[in-house]
């Protein structure tokens, strides 16, 4: 009775007192307001360098502080940042036998001249028995064609030959051209230490078999027929009064080092697929980069995006160095600078005064506050201790109606997902997947978690997306047929009614993070939607960093929630081809398709629209198929902020500014986030604004 009493008695006052403190709260921050941002960020990253880093905390930090080469504008169209123009091109090279033939070819070539124009081809020129054409664009189609009209009995077959060395692939490929100088050998590449390849004539790889045991050893792979050579070419322009946040000028130096630094095994970037097809990189100027790739590659330009590093700090400097150094105190180029970073509690960035898009920004800095869970990350707000808040889906529908507040949103270009570790005999039967699959009821998970602020997935992209297959079907809610899945796999009710197959019980682990009350009601409904077929789920949580450097990363676990944030892009290699399943890289779950591989190499060399939309649709519909994750729900993303708190004042490009309410964009809300400014410092803004 007692206790019944406290809670009718006490409740009110708890609640009154939580009122009188958020009013208190409220007050004293409007008295004393800063020229600050304030963002809630959930978890903390364990480091906020770009390019071994790929967690949305962390992003959110560091996209503060560097700058790519590129980046998107505010309708998702590629324009310049640290590079103020760039240039596309591509030289096919088709070997012949001898010289005779090379310039029979040429000559043939010479007598299509009319038909350049639409091929893009600029000029054809022989270098011994090399015939080379140089295209204004890059792509393989043109190429081909060309290739096929060409007599085909005077030409040089070739292969790829990839070897695999313990270590020194450098020294070794050299030393294999040295004993065999006449070996027909048209192109090499290193990609580490332990690795090199050889386009050459197929005889080569008999060469290399007799000498490479006595030379060190290593195993040879030859990856199929290459009949000639594309190799597209990017030239960067940098700015060229781009100054590191120490003082230290910015120059094409940066960018190589980037490079390397992304393909050193040493760094373990998951970015580094972004970057295995390039052939070679050099600074040919102060402020000019030359990047030429082995194949086209479609995606080029938007891996650019990536954040470049400076040189002069972690040239030559061990990891060690970096973490120790740099990595929880970087130095960029961006808008802002990295100011302090108190553990579990904020990451402060400040205004970068030398900022290369001087004036702004107008604020004098942006703090990132580490919370627990989301409804932390809620009372932070609405005690305006943060000034965004990325609303929960419960919460959406009382903000559109209160005129405190003002509300954006849109299609998010994100889906939620349960991997399924598919390295556990577990999960390698695909009627088992498809069975879980049918087993949870994603409509009232939309319905009941969401509160219909969401769609339910049927893949890898989502429907914003304009290479996204809408025929794909989504699998229905259908226990009875999850049922007889399971049955059909071998796998039949045990004495407690959890289904065994060879005295094993179908019971598993599904792991998320702590924080995130979503993903915790999703564990929490796909274990009782389990249990009705028999299976037993247990559930865990834990904090961020710990899920993600123990368990996702290594892959250490049989299920896991979780969730990815896509950009614009059809290329997703990273994700889910069969060579990136290794720690630390995207691929977690083990995912293996070989025609998949296929697709994922072959978008990444085109560049037609349709043929691209054709790919991409065909990939997200086999892996759909194969279940390798439960896809989920793609959401609603819904932000939330004060009204007026902020607006926008930016250039208009030719010399004047426009001034404006913070607006959604194609980009997101916050794209113009650098020229954000607070009403009541005004003042800051030039004159012209201030009109």
């Amino acid at each position: 009775m007692r206790v019944a009493r406290l809670f009718i008695y006490g409740l009110p006052v708890v609640i009154l007192a939580l009122i009188a403190a958020s009013f208190l709260n409220s007050a004293f921050l409007a008295t004393g307001k800063k020229n600050e941002m304030s963002l809630g960020v959930l978890g903390e990253p364990s480091s906020l360098n770009p390019i071994q880093q790929a967690d949305s905390a962390a992003s959110q930090v560091f996209s503060t502080i560097f700058n790519g080469l590129l980046k998107y504008d505010e309708n998702l169209e590629i324009v310049g940042d640290l590079a103020k123009s760039w240039m596309l091109s591509q030289t096919t090279t088709i070997v012949f036998q001898n010289s005779a033939s090379s310039a029979a070819a040429l000559k043939l070539v010479e007598s299509w001249k009319p038909e350049w124009e639409g091929w893009k081809l600029e000029a054809a020129r022989i270098e011994g028995n090399f015939l080379l054409l140089s295209f204004t664009e890059p792509g393989m189609a043109t190429s081909e064609k060309i290739f096929e009209r060409l007599p085909q009995d005077g030409l040089q077959p070739l292969v790829t030959l990839r070897v695999q060395v313990k270590e020194n692939a450098r020294a070794i490929m050299e030393a294999f051209g040295k004993d065999h100088p006449a070996a027909r050998v048209v192109r090499t590449w290193v990609e580490s230490g332990g690795a090199f390849e050889l386009t050459a004539a197929p005889d080569v790889k008999a060469l290399l078999e007799a000498w490479l045991p006595s030379n060190g050893g290593g195993e040879i792979l030859e990856t199929g027929p290459v009949p000639f050579l594309a190799e597209p070419l990017v030239v960067f322009n940098l700015r060229n009064r781009v100054r590191w946040h120490d003082g230290q000028p910015f120059t094409s130096r940066d960018v190589v080092f980037t490079y390397h630094a992304i393909m050193d095994d040493a760094t373990a970037s998951p970015r580094k697929p972004d970057f295995d097809l390039i052939q070679s990189i050099e600074a040919t100027g102060l402020h000019t980069v030359r990047v030429t790739y082995r194949k086209p590659y479609s995606p080029a330009l938007t891996s650019w995006m990536i954040s470049i590093l400076p040189a002069h700090l972690l040239e030559g400097k061990p990891q060690e160095w970096w973490t120790k150094n740099f990595n929880r105190s970087p130095v960029g180029t961006g808008p802002f600078k990295f100011g302090e970073w108190k553990t579990n509690e904020f990451i402060r960035v400040v205004r970068n005064p030398d900022y290369f898009a001087a004036p702004g920004p107008w604020l004098d800095g942006i703090v990132f506050r580490s919370l627990p869970d989301q409804l932390s990350l809620r009372l932070a707000f609405e005690t305006r201790q943060v000034d965004f808040w990325s609303a929960e889906p419960w919460a959406v529908a009382a903000f559109e109606k209160d005129r405190r507040f003002t509300v954006f949103s849109s299609p998010s270009s994100s889906y939620t997902y349960i991997g399924w570790n598919l390295k556990r005999p577990l999960f390698q039967d695909l009627r088992v997947r498809q069975a879980l699959a049918h087993a949870v009821d994603i409509p009232a998970m939309v319905k009941y978690i969401l509160y219909g602020h969401g769609i339910q997935s049927t893949g890898i992209f989502t429907p914003q997306m304009w290479f996204f297959n809408p025929n794909v079907t989504p699998f229905n809610y259908d226990p009875a047929k999850a049922k007889a899945l399971l049955d059909e796999a071998g796998w039949v009710p045990g004495p407690d009614g959890i289904r065994m197959k060879d005295g094993q019980r179908f019971s598993f682990t599904l792991m998320t993070n702590n924080g995130n009350e979503i993903r915790r009601d999703i564990a929490a409904l796909v274990q009782d939607g389990f249990k009705a077929i028999g299976i037993e789920v247990r559930v865990e949580l834990y904090e961020w960093a710990v899920f993600l450097k123990n368990h996702v990363n290594k892959g250490d676990f049989d299920a896991i929630v979780l969730g990815w944030s896509l950009g614009n892009e059809y290329d997703q290699f990273q994700i889910w081809h069969s060579s990136q399943t290794n720690p630390e890289q995207l691929n977690v779950v083990g995912y293996k398709s070989p025609e998949v591989d296929r697709l994922l190499e072959s978008i990444r060399q085109e560049y037609n629209r349709d043929n691209i939309i054709s790919m991409a649709g065909r990939m997200q519909e086999i892996i759909y198929h194969d279940q390798p994750y439960l896809f989920l729900y793609v959401p609603q993303s819904t932000s939330a902020m004060w009204v007026d708190s902020y607006r926008v004042c930016r250039p208009d490009g030719k010399g004047g500014w426009i001034e404006s309410p913070v607006e959604m964009t194609k980009a997101g809300w916050s794209y113009w986030s650098d020229w954000f400014y607070r009403p009541e410092f005004k003042n800051r803004l030039p004159e012209k604004a201030r009109r």
